[in-house]
């Protein structure tokens, strides 16, 4: 080999030894790169060093409900390519409701208690980290997005560095806004253009916690043409795009209820109810067109009742008539006129506010986590929905007109039933009236009250009577856990919203009854599964019992006696089965076998001699045989 040649060797393992750093240089760098904008290298996250996590990252979907009707963003850009958008007028409320996951698991759907692999949302974590149920990730390995230590770690206000800007939404509604928690396990605090989601009770170690909801209620305060939230690249939503909510805005339009199509004086009337409080005067104002210039009159209308008078000449129209509520904020007016034209009165009420307490019904604290909606019942039946919120450590308050209303639970904390819908009126005197055996009130304040959920176990035999000493399972099939396990007695064995280990019964959760062993002399039972509705009852089970039975085994069959043979002489009828009498033998013998036997063999023996004879003289010398025939 010449000189030239290893020169040239040497050079080359050279540069492919320089490439190989190179390359590990290269992959060095971006993940070093990446460590300071990855947040994904839990527990232990520095807030401080790292930045503030975007909610907006973990939001699943945005919808928007509007008259209790609920949209999605698809939804409402088809109705507005179709010519027929959604209209909304200024001071209009609406919600926008949130869904948002920090955790990445997809479960089977047949199959609710199988990790779905290929459908879980998967993450890089460049420094590693260890999942709460002990599982880890080696550095720079991928592994199922699990943000538990954020819920562990975002205990208060203070502590959390869960971000959701909200300056879109202070654009156009910056001080009448409001949050409505979905469930009393996550809170919000504002801070500035920013709310700061936290768990005021931690999540302890549930590392399979499924998708959390909020809502944000929204008074629309001016003529907007799209609700717009920015988007950011997120793990549930790919790409950046923003939430857009195309929507149809007008002004409020003015009551011309008060359209005058007469000529000659007219009367107006003022009506205050306002429960007996001091009320201001009433400014009324006349509208109409004179030789084509639009032009204003006013009436001022003090004390309860008042009147006043308005001419209407030739010449004059577009006439209608209005109330300045400049001040009145605090009440509503609506106006009526009589069946001739010439009468009008403004009716002012002033609104009311209501306490909601949410109680069980064996207390008398605040029960935390169940789902209300209030909606006002107009005169032709219709349910507008005008609030809805999360029941927590106090009464929600809500100012109300006098009209109808209903008050519905849609969802009970859990250990819980709903209540029953309870409808109630608030009268023009602004006193309350229920309107059925639903609810109570206590002053100023409605209680709506929620009865644990019950379910008795009867373990019966095929007669219904009790039948103690099985082994009982209960596992809630929904959560995948058994809650609850006892041996039957001489009672129905209750449980009345938690077991005795601390396992809450959950409305709209599936349970399994399972038999793990049955008394003495019995079969186990077929398992029963049932679910609890949303009242406390339960399907096809009767209201509270579940009964079930099991069935005593089937013994052993006795043994099928043979058929005695052909010819056999039968034991006498008094003789028991299976003894033979001592004076005779039962052989099955008859007497004259004896006889033919005896006479069988004798004939076999001649037989045998004479075939022997032949035999032995056909070997015989044909000498001999002469010799012997000559004797």
């Amino acid at each position: 080999m010449t000189i030239e040649k290893r020169i040239r060797g040497l050079l080359q393992k050279g540069v492919a030894f320089g490439g190989f750093l190179l390359l590990c240089a290269l992959f060095a760098l971006p993940a070093h790169a990446q460590a300071a904008q990855d947040p994904y290298y839990y527990p232990g996250y520095d807030p401080a060093a790292y930045g503030e996590i975007d909610l907006m990252q973990y939001v699943r979907s945005i919808t928007l409900t509007v008259n209790g009707q609920e949209y999605t963003p698809a939804q409402l850009q088809e109705m507005q390519q179709s010519g027929k958008p959604l209209e909304m007028q200024v001071g209009d409320t609406a919600s926008l409701n949130f869904s948002f996951a920090l955790c990445g698991r997809a479960y089977a759907a047949d199959d609710p208690t199988q990790l779905d692999e290929a459908a879980s949302t998967h993450v890089t974590y460049p420094n590693g980290t260890a999942y709460l149920n002990g599982e880890t990730v080696a550095p720079g390995a991928t592994g199922i997005l699990d943000d538990s230590s954020l819920m562990v770690e975002n205990t208060t206000a203070d502590s959390s560095y869960l971000r959701l800007g909200i300056g879109w939404l202070l654009d156009f509604c910056p001080d009448d806004f409001r949050i409505n928690y979905s469930e009393g396990g996550v809170s919000f605090a504002q801070k500035g253009e920013a709310l700061y989601l936290y768990f005021p009770n931690g999540i302890g170690a549930d590392t399979y916690a499924g998708p959390g909801y909020f809502s944000l209620g929204i008074t629309l305060g001016e003529v907007i043409q799209e609700i717009r939230i920015p988007g950011v690249p997120g793990y549930y939503v790919p790409g950046s795009d923003d939430w857009v909510f195309p929507i149809h805005m007008v002004e409020s339009a003015a009551d011309m209820t008060g359209a005058i199509s007469t000529y000659g004086d007219i009367l107006v009337r003022k009506v205050w109810q306002t429960g007996g409080q001091e009320h201001p005067d009433a400014t009324i104002i006349l509208h109409y067109t004179e030789n084509g210039v639009k032009k204003t009159a006013t009436r001022t209308l003090a004390g309860d009742n008042a009147t006043a008078k308005f001419t209407i000449r030739s010449g004059m129209t577009d006439c209608w008539l209005e109330e300045d509520m400049t001040g009145l904020e605090d009440y509503t007016a609506t106006l009526t006129s009589s069946e001739d034209g010439k009468t009008f009165t403004f009716t002012n009420s002033t609104t009311r506010t209501v306490s909601i307490s949410k109680r069980a019904l064996t207390g008398t604290d605040e029960l935390p986590g169940a789902k209300l909606e209030l909606y006002v019942l107009s005169t032709d039946g219709a349910q507008t929905l005008i609030d809805q919120w999360t029941s927590g450590e106090t009464p929600h308050e809500v100012e109300l007109n006098p009209g109808r209303f209903l008050l519905h639970e849609t969802l009970a904390p859990a250990g819980y039933a709903v209540s029953l819908d309870i409808p109630f009126t608030l009268r023009e005197d602004l006193t309350f009236q229920l309107d059925g055996d639903t609810g109570a009130l206590e002053g100023d304040t409605l209680v709506v009250t929620d009865a644990p959920l019950e379910v008795k176990f009867a373990k019966v035999d095929e007669n219904g009577d009790p039948l103690p000493g099985a082994v009982l399972t209960l596992t809630d099939l929904t959560a995948g856990t058994q809650v609850a396990r006892w041996t039957t007695g001489a009672e129905p064995y209750v449980i009345t919203g938690w077991t005795e280990g601390g396992a809450a019964l959950v409305a709209g959760h599936t349970y399994v009854l399972h038999e793990e062993s049955a008394p003495d002399g019995y079969e186990t039972a077929a398992d029963i599964t049932f679910v609890f509705n949303a009242d406390g009852s339960i399907p096809d089970h009767g209201y509270h019992t579940i009964q079930m039975e099991d069935k005593p085994k089937t013994p052993p069959p006795s043994p099928t006696p043979s058929a005695p043979p052909p010819g056999s002489t039968p034991p006498p009828e008094d003789t028991p089965p299976g003894n033979t009498p001592p004076d005779r033998v039962q052989t099955g013998d008859n007497p004259w076998m004896w006889v033919w036997l005896a006479l069988g063999i004798a004939c076999l023996c001649g037989a045998a001699g004479t075939a022997l004879y032949y035999h032995r003289r056909a070997h015989i010398p044909a000498y001999l045989r002469l010799g012997l025939r000559d004797r």
